[in-house]
């Protein structure tokens, strides 16, 4: 047993991202629960969060959070977390103690808005894109044992072009959901420009065919995310991390290659973010953000590491002995779990206590997430029957982390 434990000292070495500590190279990636309440963090939440927390994940990347009004009357779901009024910070207040109370970290992904993969039929507005370009989903583009609930979802709807004014007005809306973020005791913020969504199209040849200083060149293309980067950073001050996620390549012909996004990263480690987390793909090439197979963003993510001076995450990597030499090697700095987290939210302690052979596995058959997040549902896991139900369990809760903290005398 000791000899498992001391296999995977790399994943258990600590990390400082900006000025943030970091108990160690294990991250919960930011995945969509459909949990929120109208957009308010839920017990639920709480709950699920304070589990992965209990678990053992030195940082938690919470959910997709939506920046403005704007961003939440263009998207198709109601439940997804809002941040962009007063109202909306108490929730996420009791949700950084939560994460806090079981000594993780906690950084808010925010998104400027969903961009052409929006919809029209919850309020009647219309998507808005860098062009009038819509996404296009291939059948072969499918992740498994998701096609019967993406079938009317293949094509997207037409979006109109954003104005620079409206531009300038989301990075500014953006900016004061950063400031609200800091406010209620987050310690990182991640710029979601990744995975298809606005800030991503910005950056494509795919979708944006502007002619104006948002469209055109590369920098050009870059121009929207770098001037939110800055605007958000002077917003939140020194001492909160900021860092961006963005797809590594699109795997779509005319869009943004893994080369293109190495420019553009390299720009973000110059305008000074603190770190990188590594995406892939877009809906166009659904597969590659949503990946059947194991370790697929393993060597974009080692080339982003050899390009920049600052910490990289990187997703999909479920087998602790490979996370272990990934570390090790250099191929990256921290691995973040999604899916994985959800089959076992204990999946840290029992890799720290030299139980790989008790965790439970995911599968990616994203029946129980995926599946149910593309069908409007809350997500749930084939593999853990206690997902989903979190709520009920009273072990995940900041009195519960309190209790024993004065139990181990740490007082923390």
């Amino acid at each position: 047993m000791m000899g498992e434990k001391m296999e995977f000292s790399h994943l258990f070495e600590p990390i400082r991202i900006g000025k943030v500590d970091i108990r160690n190279r294990i991250a919960m990636a930011p995945m969509v629960t459909q949990y929120a309440d109208h957009g308010n963090v839920s017990e639920q939440q709480l709950a699920y969060y304070g589990a992965r927390a209990r678990g053992g994940v030195g940082l938690i990347v919470v959910e997709h959070v939506l920046a403005s009004k704007w961003a939440e009357d263009t998207c198709p779901s109601i439940s997804l977390l809002r941040l962009y009024e007063p109202g909306h910070m108490a929730g996420f207040a009791e949700l950084v103690d939560t994460i806090h109370a079981f000594g993780a970290k906690a950084f808010i992904q925010l998104n400027a808005g969903v961009g052409v993969q929006g919809s029209s039929s919850r309020t009647g507005v219309q998507p808005v894109g860098p062009s009038v370009v819509s996404y296009r989903t291939p059948p072969e583009m499918v992740p498994r044992n998701c096609r019967q609930v993406l079938e009317a979802f293949l094509a997207g709807e037409a979006p109109r072009e954003m104005s620079i004014e409206e531009i300038e007005r989301e990075q500014e809306s953006f900016a004061r959901a950063a400031m609200m973020a800091r406010a209620v005791g987050f310690d990182g913020l991640e710029i979601h420009a990744a995975h298809g969504f606005l800030l991503h199209e910005f950056l494509s040849p795919r979708f944006n065919l502007r002619t104006d200083r948002y469209g055109g060149t590369l920098e050009n293309r870059m121009r929207f995310l770098l001037e939110l980067v800055r605007k958000t950073k002077a917003a939140v001050g020194d001492g909160m991390a900021v860092g961006v996620r963005a797809s590594a390549d699109e795997h779509v012909s005319g869009g943004t290659t893994y080369e293109d996004m190495k420019v553009v990263v390299k720009r973000l480690e110059q305008e000074g973010i603190d770190y990188f987390h590594v995406g892939d793909g877009c809906f166009d090439s659904l597969k590659y953000i949503i990946p059947d197979d194991a370790d697929t963003m393993l060597e974009e993510g080692a080339g982003f590491k050899k390009l920049l001076n600052l910490p990289v995450l990187t997703p999909t990597v479920h087998d602790p002995r490979l996370a272990e030499k990934a570390v090790r090697e250099g191929m990256t700095d921290m691995i973040s779990l999604g899916r994985q987290l959800i089959a076992d939210p204990e999946w840290t302690n029992k890799v720290r206590s030299g139980k790989v052979s008790a965790i439970t596995r995911c599968s990616r058959c994203n029946i129980g997430c995926y599946a149910r997040i593309f069908g409007g549902l809350r997500i749930k896991c084939v593999r853990n029957p206690e997902s989903g139900l979190e709520r009920y369990n009273p072990a995940y809760t900041q009195l519960a982390a309190m209790k024993d903290a004065v139990a181990c005398g740490t007082g923390r």
